[in-house]
């Protein structure tokens, strides 16, 4: 609802949204909506989770490819660039050694690509990349918490504080099946952004819920005192919990947050595990909805409470291969764009095997996040 050119907030509650073509946000899906399919001649076996930076057609598109490769999982992950296929980023130290993945976009002068660098022996963690031109690139190493899990109970506040509570059990978890201890807590689905005045904030994912994480330098983000201190914080720093049924085992940031029309639009992804009475079978569905962040706190203000892209049965998707109890739907959107017709162009990830594109009408959107329904003090925190 807009009065004098402005946007205000609507006291009347939209229609539930059960479906991705609801009224109150339309998407376009039909069988033609694939961007982009693993070309087998290149070894690819899947591509997944795009980033990207910009709004014309010509501007920086990056993907996940993975391949096969000679390790415990058969397989690792390069960034590539689309159209090229050039590939940008590729496992070379220790910490990314099994595979770089999920890249997302930002910049500040100088451009962020941040990404989750994958080690089988040390977790999945956040690393930094940067370049003024996407050929020569630096790596700067690992911006994520270096704590372990036993470290992690006791700088979180103890196992029964809210993040105490979900490294405990984890822990004890891998310690049931003699797995690995010396994992470090995983950290992934980042970004950085900038506030209107100069604030530096880390968008990510520790345990199962968004935090943002303010800092001053990325040496900052380097050091083990400066996590120390933010894990004693999480709570206070965390944007949005698990809710929704659609999003009630976790949620996470699903791309770097565009300004439109002066407001700050995201995307995220929320998971809902259901259980299979046959086969001891544990089905995963990821679902992606948009959200508006405070653009001077980056606090989530309004999310679209119901999933606005589903995971499509069309689509293929990958079986969890070191374990057949598990399978994942997945439809996690990682990138988008306004297109010069007013419509906004959603990328994601479907099936851990190709990319998709859709369209919505943008003017849907907006309404939408402007709606008293959508405020996030309204959003169901799960149990």
């Amino acid at each position: 609802m807009e009065e004098n050119g402005e946007s205000t907030l609507s006291d009347e509650p939209p229609p539930r949204q059960n479906s991705c073509n609801s009224n109150l946000v339309e998407i376009v899906r039909d069988k033609k909506s694939i961007f982009l399919s693993p070309d087998e001649k290149k070894g690819e076996l899947a591509v997944c989770n795009p980033a990207l930076w910009g709004d014309k057609d010509d501007d920086i598109f990056l993907y996940r490819a993975r391949e096969k490769w000679k390790n415990n999982y058969g397989e690792r992950s390069v960034i590539k660039e689309y159209p090229s296929g050039r590939v940008i980023l590729s496992p070379e130290h220790e910490y990314e050694i099994d595979g770089v993945e999920d890249p997302r976009i930002s910049k500040n002068g100088t451009f962020n690509i941040i990404y989750t660098a994958f080690n089988e022996d040390l977790g999945a963690r956040i690393a930094l990349a940067t370049t003024d031109d996407f050929k020569k690139i630096h790596k700067r190493g690992i911006i994520g918490p270096q704590i372990r899990l036993e470290e992690g109970i006791k700088f979180s506040g103890g196992k029964d504080s809210y993040y105490g509570s979900i490294f405990y059990k984890e822990l004890q978890e891998k310690r049931k099946k003699n797995s690995n201890l010396k994992d470090y807590i995983m950290d992934k689905d980042a970004t950085i952004v900038y506030t209107p005045k100069g604030k530096s904030i880390l968008i990510h994912r520790v345990g199962d819920s968004v935090q943002a994480t303010p800092f001053n330098s990325i040496e900052d983000l380097q050091t083990k005192d400066f996590w120390v201190d933010t894990f004693g914080k999480l709570e206070e720093q965390t944007i949005l919990y698990p809710g929704e049924y659609w999003a009630s085992e976790k949620v996470g940031l699903g791309g770097t947050p565009i300004n439109i029309d002066g407001r700050i639009i995201g995307l995220v992804h929320g998971v809902e595990k259901i259980k299979r009475r046959r086969g001891n079978l544990i089905e995963y569905f990821y679902n992606s909805t948009v959200v508006e962040f405070d653009p001077n706190t980056y606090e989530i203000i309004s999310i679209i409470r119901d999933p606005l892209l589903e995971p499509n049965p069309d689509y293929p998707f990958i079986e969890n291969s070191r374990d057949e109890t598990i399978i994942k739907n997945i439809n996690f959107a990682t990138a988008f764009r306004v297109k010069p017709n007013g419509t906004l162009e959603i990328f994601s990830g479907v099936g851990d095997k190709a990319i998709e594109s859709r369209t919505t009408n943008l003017k849907y959107i907006l309404d939408g996040l402007s709606n008293r329904h959508n405020l996030t003090e309204n959003w169901k925190r799960a149990a």
